[in-house]
């Protein structure tokens, strides 16, 4: 069996550049870079080797699903600007004076820049590939934010995420999540069928989870999980975003919207 075809098994993820060079990433912080032409990877190819390996023999014991891996890696590369949802909350104060965690970071490397520029005191990145520090995730913040990732792990993952999301957000703290809608889900990828309350889907050369969200479901959804209460503030075409804290009756935007 090829090495490409381990890694898209384990759940490795295969980006190809403009170069047609490819950038592959594993579940554990990997990062590889192959060259078709000169066939070199940036690493050596028979530990390499071994490291998929032993990914897939994790994966045989049912202790990781390459689903699940392979999701958490479809982290867009922003290379401009950071992301839609941190401009916004940058644009309106939302973190100005508060420390905030940022779960699932992936490949946002402007996020904490102009998060620290709109005034926010502190921010700490947490992303299981990207940013695996788990040390952030022993303290508590005033703002935990976490955007288009609940919608790219299957429900018992998600759960967990919410249970994460609790553990580390102040008693009167605010968290800001941003969902994709059914639409960009349902007509922008290749769906190979059903799974869990979403679908599999065909990404590049990858299978992976996606779940589209209507405002209300992910409203309903984050309230059972939390409790509280759960607003939409706003809607990037399909895709919303909401802020929840366990009161009942907060005030999110503080007058500066």
């Amino acid at each position: 069996m090829k090495l490409s075809e381990k890694m898209i098994l384990a759940g490795w993820v295969i980006n190809k550049n403009e170069d047609n060079t490819f950038i592959v990433y594993g579940p554990n912080n990997q990062k590889y870079s192959y060259d078709p032409s000169a066939k070199i990877w940036s690493g050596d190819a028979v530990d390499l080797e071994k490291e998929v390996d032993e990914d897939l023999e994790i994966i045989k014991q049912g202790k990781r699903s390459p689903i699940t891996s392979s999701s958490r890696l479809t982290a867009l590369n922003h290379t401009k600007q950071s992301s839609q949802p941190v401009r916004y909350i940058c644009s309106k104060r939302l973190v100005e004076g508060k420390t905030v965690l940022h779960l699932g970071t992936g490949l946002d490397r402007f996020a904490k820049r102009d998060l620290l520029a709109s005034g926010c005191l502190e921010v700490a990145d947490y992303d299981p590939n990207f940013y695996p520090d788990s040390s952030v995730l022993k303290k508590k913040y005033d703002v935990v934010m976490a955007h288009y990732i609940l919608n790219i792990i299957p429900p018992k993952v998600r759960h967990q995420v919410y249970q994460l999301i609790g553990r580390t957000l102040n008693t009167e703290g605010i968290v800001y999540l941003t969902v994709q809608g059914v639409w960009p889900v349902v007509n922008k990828y290749e769906i190979i069928r059903p799974l869990d309350d979403g679908y599999l889907i065909k990404t590049g050369y990858n299978q992976t989870f996606r779940k589209g969200y209507e405002s209300a479901d992910i409203v309903n959804e984050i309230q059972q999980e939390l409790g509280g209460q759960a607003k939409v503030l706003t809607m990037f075409y399909s895709n919303t975003f909401i802020s929840w804290s366990r009161e009942r009756n907060h005030s999110v935007l503080n007058d500066k919207v």
